[in-house]
């Protein structure tokens, strides 16, 4: 089935092996995982948000504030 959603991505964001810097534990750690973004396009939004939505309450909450008429970028979904 074809949901019509139209994104831009995937997007290499960070790559595996970057290292990273832990502050209060004053300790470098290394990503164990690639991570890639997807930019869901302002028309799809709604069809997006219908059919596949989100569990996780920060992504559910940026979505809900995207669909918002008068916010017109693209969303960033990690």
């Amino acid at each position: 089935m074809r949901l019509n959603i139209e994104v831009a991505g995937p997007h290499l964001g960070v790559k595996r092996g970057t290292p990273f810097y832990d502050r209060k534990k004053r300790k470098t750690y290394y990503k164990k995982k690639d991570v890639y973004y997807l930019y869901i396009q302002v028309g799809s939004r709604r069809r997006f948000a219908e059919f596949i939505g989100f569990t996780i309450r920060r992504k559910i909450e940026r979505l809900i504030k995207a669909l918002n008429p008068h916010h017109s970028s693209p969303i960033k979904i990690i």
